[in-house]
């Protein structure tokens, strides 16, 4: 049971907190939280390891500048997680003590007196639970998603996200447009969780760095977007922030694994395409090949597209792209590159040649296959 420097910072106890040394990279662990008080005496190495979120005044020596800064060092080579410093008699951090902090990675934080150690210590333990918890449901989902699992055992993990699921189903997959790490992807889910509003029946999960919402109901339902639009509501949160994989209506939970993986898949063709929104109805060929994409895929589509790429300095598979993108017709792909028709024609067939493929449909069909491939890898 452990929690990231980052996460705990979004902690609402942890606001009042100031960073020191502003370089750090806070990717530490915490698993441990530790008060620094008659360790000064007896000793601080021994009493102190890595992963320890280490709380102090510096009550016992806070007249003695040096030996609050040997103390700080010690705690350094102790590998410990991060320092929060309670300004009561240290207002500050010499810059000699925040550069050898930061060279170990490691925090120091400074906050004021009106703020209690209880406090830090409950949104710490809370946010450690909370993160472990996060883990395992991420696990569950990861299991339905990697795997080909027995109808009954599928029901049973998806009671285990939420006993209150109902039969009925629709799943989707959010990922940010504006995605820079897990943090805001970890708020939308621990705040839906918290939220009194929140329908019962429903879910929204943190999946790698996205979303899994799971809306759940007695019938088949008629508009789950407009659910799936007020539940993001509670986040602060509109559809336009996301790229959005839809999955197709269940009527069983037993096929939740299955939901799951369309709205993944979905959602991966939105991004490829730079799309609001992808059906998993709408993706076409990449049901096929989107569960394969990391086994036969590279070798297809290096033995496909190695020699288009390797003729010239990059024209000839440029034009086999937009050729795809325009669904091989040669006028509109003509007029996309700003060519004459017959040098697009030329090109085709100079593709054909280094393909040693002579049918039309079956090089369209290859190259197709190939560059969607590519796409993906």
């Amino acid at each position: 049971m452990s929690i990231s420097i980052s996460e705990a910072l979004m902690l609402n106890q942890l606001k009042p907190l100031k960073l020191l040394n502003q370089e750090v990279k806070l990717i530490s662990r915490i698993d441990k939280i530790g008060i620094l008080d008659h360790e000064l005496i007896e000793g601080i190495h021994g009493s102190f390891r890595r992963g320890d979120f280490v709380l102090t005044t510096f009550t016992a020596i806070r007249k003695q500048s040096d030996a609050i800064e040997k103390a700080i060092l010690d705690l350094i080579d102790c590998k410990i997680a991060a320092l929060a410093i309670k300004n009561i008699y240290v207002k500050g951090v010499s810059l000699n003590v925040l550069s050898e902090a930061t060279r170990n990675n490691i925090p120091i934080f400074i906050f004021d007196s009106d703020v209690y150690f209880e406090d830090i210590i409950e949104g710490l333990i809370k946010g450690m639970h909370s993160r472990s918890y996060m883990e395992i449901i991420e696990s569950k989902i990861e299991t339905m998603f990697s795997n080909e699992l027995k109808h009954t055992l599928v029901e049973e993990m998806a009671y285990e996200l939420n006993g209150d699921f109902l039969n009925c189903h629709h799943v989707f997959y959010l990922k940010e447009k504006r995605y820079i790490n897990d943090e805001a992807i970890i708020e939308i889910a621990e705040r839906y969780k918290r939220s009194r509003k929140k329908p019962r029946e429903h879910g929204i999960f943190k999946y790698k760095d996205g979303l899994i919402v799971i809306l759940t109901y007695e019938k088949l339902p008629h508009q789950p977007k407009l659910d799936l639009s007020y539940l993001l509501s509670i986040g602060d949160y509109e559809l336009t922030d996301f790229y959005i994989g839809y999955g197709e209506t269940e009527i069983s939970l037993q096929l939740l694994d299955k939901s799951i993986k369309e709205a993944v898949y979905a959602n991966m063709v939105c991004e490829m395409d730079n799309r609001e929104s992808v059906d998993y109805s709408e993706i076409g060929l990449y049901k096929m090949l989107l569960p394969h994409k990391d086994t036969w895929m590279k070798s297809y589509v290096n033995g496909v597209l190695e020699p288009i790429k390797s003729y010239d300095d990059g024209k000839l598979i440029e034009t086999a792209r937009a050729y795809i993108k325009h669904q091989g017709d040669i006028m509109v792909t003509a007029e996309d590159m700003y060519q004459h028709k017959n040098t697009i024609r030329y090109r085709i067939q100079k593709m054909k040649e280094l393909l040693k493929i002579t049918s039309d449909s079956e090089f369209y069909e290859q190259l197709s296959v190939a560059i969607k491939c590519e796409k993906l890898m």
